[in-house]
């Protein structure tokens, strides 16, 4: 899902193979019919500023790809923290991993088989080594939370992988606001369940506002890569990566608008 005014955020969801663009697309015009009749909307603090603001919206399919990737690099990229500190994108260097990892995802579920490799097949795939331990840590959370799926009764959840905001856009709801359209835009397509892996205090806080619960973390600290703790400078305020979820039902999506 992308906001087009100024081109100021982007977030990033898996879609169902059976799912195409177009119905996305039809999806979204009816969450946008059904905000203009909710007398009393929720989020308050986002609405009002991104209402003022004009914000239109629009589904990610794979013509944007490259358009999305741009916006990465512009928003994501370098200020997400584990990128940061391995320095992938420093001196200007594009994430080829990444962005491939963008255009498969574009057209593609989130399912339970996916999590039936082990890190060093996933890792096998992985071009840049200087990437793979991003790739590891990630993983090594998801197999972590395998358990998720039964417990919320599905084998595949809708996925929000990076959601960007422009340095003067943060800290008016634009993330929230885009969360919280993307798990509208899941519950229209069907899914009943929604993830995602919050690498910071940034993403985990937008994630919580919209009621995405935690579920365990990897210690920054604690995470060995080939035998090494390889993210043990990592300090400040971002210690950990969490995966977070949240159920839904069909007849309770309003009470998320």
């Amino acid at each position: 899902m992308m906001s087009k005014t100024a081109l100021p955020a982007l977030a990033r969801r898996c879609l169902s193979t059976s799912t195409s663009t177009k119905e996305s697309a039809e999806a979204l015009r009816h969450v946008q019919e059904s905000e203009k009749k909710m007398k009393v909307p929720m989020l308050d603090r986002s609405r009002g500023f991104l209402t003022g603001k004009n914000y239109s919206y629009s589904i990610v399919g794979p013509k944007d790809v490259d358009t999305a990737n741009d916006l990465l690099y512009d928003t994501y990229h370098p200020d997400e923290p584990i990128t940061k500190y391995l320095g992938l994108t420093q001196g200007g260097k594009r994430i080829a991993d990444a962005d491939r990892m963008v255009q498969e995802i574009a057209p593609n579920a989130c399912y339970l088989s996916e999590l039936e490799d082990n890190t060093d097949k996933v890792l096998a795939d992985v071009t840049d080594p200087e990437y793979k331990p991003l790739a590891a840590i990630h993983h090594e959370l998801r197999l972590k939370n395998r358990h998720i799926y039964k417990e919320l009764g599905t084998d595949k959840f809708f996925s929000i992988r990076m959601v960007g905001v422009e340095n003067s856009q943060r800290g008016m709801g634009v993330a929230t606001e885009l969360i919280r359209r993307s798990i509208l835009l899941a519950g229209c397509l069907g899914f009943s369940g929604i993830k995602t892996e919050a690498t910071g205090n940034f993403s985990r806080i937008a994630f919580e506002a919209v009621g995405l619960l935690p579920t365990n973390t990897i210690k920054y600290e604690d995470f060995e890569y080939e035998g090494k703790k390889i993210f043990n400078g990592l300090n400040g305020d971002n210690t950990e990566i969490t995966f977070m979820r949240k159920k839904f039902f069909q007849s309770c999506l309003k009470h998320i608008i």
